[in-house]
């Protein structure tokens, strides 16, 4: 049996198992084995970059339905979990990142496990996947990592004091060094990576500090002798009640997603009320059903003015619309957002 890994930048690649195994089943399920075995069919693994850092890797795994599935590859430290789409049909993704040890040939096991029992399929990165991101170049030489912030931002105060406290976000290429610069500070601050690509850090406001808050906040992102910038694009300090933004952290307008749960967070007004309602458009009304309202709750932002929610959707086919609607109010005031999410294709 082959398996097919392809790379979106360069050509087609074919991995072979090398092994299956599976764990001991006791004497009395020998009989029904045939029946309940499972079975790792296909793997299929995509990149949009090789195995470079920042590049994200995509997998689809056939086999056994109603099982749960996870790839593992040497090099990298964690399992990657996939999710079952459809009967049979596992995906998942993964941000390689600058820790991560990639090499060609190094061994890649897809794993089934259901209740007691685990099948394992063995596969090996073909040789010269490292260097596949390359292939489809023009002569000359390689172009450089793309060293990128996708999004800046700040929960905002009440009014500048000692003790306050910043608290901000960045989102970008993974496995830089971020930190952002205060107008009026000396020391910049810090950024922790906590997870591929995003970075998060806070400052306290000492009696010390000469803190200008009308002054540009610069987030900065550096990654050997290559640096990018970008300036907060609203103030750190909220404009009374007036004022209550709404962020959306996880996701940009008109983004896909995976799977049938969606994980969205955001951040708005310390302590406001945020009512959610989340409704559900499937590409083909006729054929499956109309929209339906899946999730409605108001929650209450905590004091730096983050909150989340997750909802699944009944029908997580491709093409699927939801439509997300927030509204936040504190002291009267409410503000309304909106963000449409579209189920993955394929």
């Amino acid at each position: 049996m082959k398996v097919q890994l392809r790379n979106q930048v360069a050509a087609l690649f074919l991995l072979a198992p090398a092994a299956i195994t599976f764990t001991a089943l006791p004497s009395t399920a020998l009989a029904q084995r045939a029946a309940t075995a499972l079975e790792v069919q296909s793997l299929d693994v995509t990149s949009d970059h090789g195995v470079a850092p920042g590049s994200r890797l995509r997998f689809r795994l056939e086999g056994t339905p109603r099982a749960q599935a996870s790839v593992r590859i040497r090099g990298v430290q964690s399992s990657i979990p996939l999710r079952e789409v459809e009967p049979g049909v596992y995906v998942g993704r993964y941000v390689i990142t600058r820790s991560d040890r990639i090499e060609d040939e190094a061994p890649i096991r897809a794993i089934l496990r259901s209740g007691n029992r685990t099948v394992s399929a063995s596969y090996n990165v073909p040789a010269g996947l490292a260097d596949s991101s390359l292939a489809a170049a023009p002569p000359g030489p390689p172009a450089p990592q793309q060293l990128r912030i996708e999004r800046f931002s700040a929960a905002p105060i009440d009014r500048i004091e000692p003790g306050a406290e910043l608290r901000f976000s960045l989102e970008g290429m993974p496995g830089a060094v971020a930190f952002v610069n205060l107008p009026g500070i000396a020391n910049n601050v810090r950024l922790r990576e906590v997870r591929p690509g995003f970075y998060e850090g806070s400052y306290t406001i000492r009696r010390s500090d000469n803190l200008n808050p009308r002054g540009p906040v610069v987030a900065t992102l550096r990654a050997g002798d290559q640096a990018v910038r970008v300036n907060l694009d609203h103030p750190l300090v909220s404009a009374g009640p007036a004022n209550i933004p709404i962020q959306i952290l996880s996701h940009s307008n008109n983004a896909q997603v995976d799977g049938s749960s969606t994980h969205v967070r955001g951040r708005t007004a310390p302590f406001a009320s945020v009512n959610i309602k989340v409704h559900a458009v499937p590409p083909l009304v006729g054929q499956f059903g109309v929209a339906q309202q899946v999730y409605s709750q108001t929650l209450q932002a905590d004091a730096n003015g983050r909150f989340d929610f997750n909802f699944t959707s009944p029908f997580p086919v491709p093409g699927t619309r939801y439509d997300v609607s927030m509204v936040a109010t504190k002291a009267d005031v409410t503000t309304e957002a909106r963000l449409v999410l579209f189920q993955r294709q394929g």
